[in-house]
């Protein structure tokens, strides 16, 4: 039995999101495939299917059961079923037995705040409920009623409901004229709620007048690691590949936490060029965290391809060749 046949025996109805590097809903077609073993993972982030499944039952309203589950893959992203498996046997032994203490579930995990806040915003916006009190609170927020400096009776889920309703309430407007004037604090809490979202070409123009402005006003990293989250999902794919290569020519770029969130948001937009600078800076952190975000960059589709082209270019710099090096003699030593 796999989970799609156990919610669809109960008669109840299933989202199932990926909330491993951004947030985003995975089809019941496709979940059903992965779950069958017919169709790997499509982004896999640190060797594990990171899921939030939401389900419901029509003829029970107010009913609904939430399951976070980080669900161990093989070296083709291809579900390991027996972790699975485990915690269907326990989920079956809850079911049978509701009064008993059953423990944790196996492969379960609680989710970050921000990540928690943007799951319960899509929640509410699938089951069309109304969203919450936090919401309208927001909202006034970004209309600059209260002073952009009053930030600090906001709550993550207000502005995650604004982000999950972009398409509603002209907010997207709102988020537009809001985002150059907002206070640095909400404004990267934003940016990372808006890495779960295709935040428009208008939005976007937003989105890069605000880091002009913080660059002229000495960037940290924490800074420039929110934009480059904020802009990873953007439709307008010219800008935003635009806009990740001065995040790369930043000389706060050289952060392991901005490169943690280039590698972890923005991998679609690392080829050419972007990803012989991202390599550079990588390879000048340290060994350590050049092998531990390469091995995650390589298990995506078509970045591994890209990465072992990279590592051919003649004009690598010295400091990339030794990491290079190291990861490959690394490599050979785990396959003996």
């Amino acid at each position: 039995m796999t989970i799609s046949q156990l919610v669809q025996r109960s008669g109840a109805q299933m989202r199932v999101f990926d909330l491993g590097r951004r947030i985003g809903e995975i089809s019941t077609t496709d979940f059903e495939a992965i779950e069958l073993l017919a169709k790997p993972y499509p982004a896999p982030y640190l060797k594990h299917a990171w899921l939030g499944i939401f389900s419901w039952n029509p003829d029970k309203p107010g009913q609904h059961n939430i399951w976070f589950l980080k669900l161990p893959l093989d070296e083709q992203n291809v579900l390991l079923p027996g972790p699975r498996d485990a915690f269907l046997e326990h989920w079956l032994r809850v079911v049978q037995a509701p009064t008993k203490q059953h423990g944790d579930a196996p492969c379960s995990y609680k989710p970050d705040g921000n990540r928690m806040a943007y799951f319960h915003a899509l929640a509410l916006r699938t089951l069309e409920q109304p969203a919450t009190q936090y919401y309208a609170t927001a909202r006034a927020y970004l209309s600059g009623d209260n002073g952009w400096q009053n930030w600090q009776q906001l709550g993550l889920q207000g502005l995650a409901e604004v982000v999950a309703r972009i398409d509603e309430d002209n907010n997207d407007v709102l988020l537009c004229q809001a985002m150059p004037k907002m206070a640095a604090v909400p404004r990267n809490v934003l940016l990372g709620f808006l890495e779960n979202a295709t935040p428009g070409l208008n939005l976007t123009l937003a989105i890069s007048d605000s880091l002009a402005q913080v660059v002229a006003d000495n960037a940290s990293a924490a800074d420039l690691a929110a934009f480059a989250r904020g802009l990873s999902g953007s439709s307008s794919v010219p800008q935003r590949q635009q806009l990740l290569g001065a995040i790369l020519a930043h000389p706060e770029a050289r952060s392991i936490e901005v490169l943690s969130a280039i590698g972890s948001r923005c991998w679609l937009d690392l080829s050419d060029e972007r990803l012989q600078i991202y390599l550079e800076h990588l390879a000048a952190v340290g060994q350590d965290s050049f092998i531990t975000l390469i091995a995650d960059l390589m298990t995506l589709p078509s970045m591994r391809e890209r990465i072992l082209a990279a590592f051919r270019n003649p004009e690598r710099s010295d400091t990339l060749s030794a990491a290079i090096g190291k990861l490959m003699n690394l490599a050979r030593e785990n396959m003996q």
